[in-house]
């Protein structure tokens, strides 16, 4: 695999998204852009992790199902089942997870209590626009990346642990 990548909260199909992001005049619009962002920077070689909140209607979920990506998996979030079954999503990513260990983070859709981090960093969204004060937490909503999703070296910089070097 090429890069990884993390984005959270598309909220695709959601028919009211525009009234929450202004800049969009359309939920068409609002899938247009994100889609075309995340092809922007995402190949066929690279893996993705949603974390939550992907779509809101089963043609949204089958269109993300066909985006390009060697692997996909996705943090299920608070919204994940309102419109569509759980058995519905699985077939469209290859792991679904609720909360994920990866490197030196926690994978989740909300971010997790303080105490429950033990060392690690914490990848989440849920919260849109808002954030935690606290540098053991990033949030990569789509309000917090551009509408674009972002790779591992940024979110390692944006956590000030570039210095590290990983494998």
């Amino acid at each position: 695999m090429a890069n990884v990548w993390f984005t959270s909260d598309l909220h695709l199909g959601h028919k009211n998204i525009h009234k929450f992001r202004p800049q969009f005049e359309s939920e068409e619009h609002h899938r247009e852009v994100i889609k075309e962002n995340y092809h922007k920077v995402v190949t066929k070689r690279d893996k993705v992790f949603f974390l939550g909140d992907i779509a809101f209607t089963q043609q949204t979920l089958e269109d993300v199902g066909k985006w390009v990506a060697e692997k996909k998996v996705l943090i299920m979030g608070n919204h994940c089942t309102d419109n569509i079954s759980a058995k519905e999503i699985v077939k469209h990513f290859d792991e679904v997870y609720s909360l994920k260990k990866y490197k030196e983070f926690w994978l989740s859709h909300a971010p997790l209590h303080p105490q429950e981090l033990r060392g690690k960093f914490n990848l989440h969204g849920h919260m849109h626009f808002d954030k935690i004060d606290d540098p053991r937490y990033l949030n990569v909503c789509l309000e917090h990346t551009d509408y674009t999703p972002i790779d591992l070296n940024e979110v390692r910089k944006r956590l000030n642990i570039m210095e590290k070097v990983y494998k």
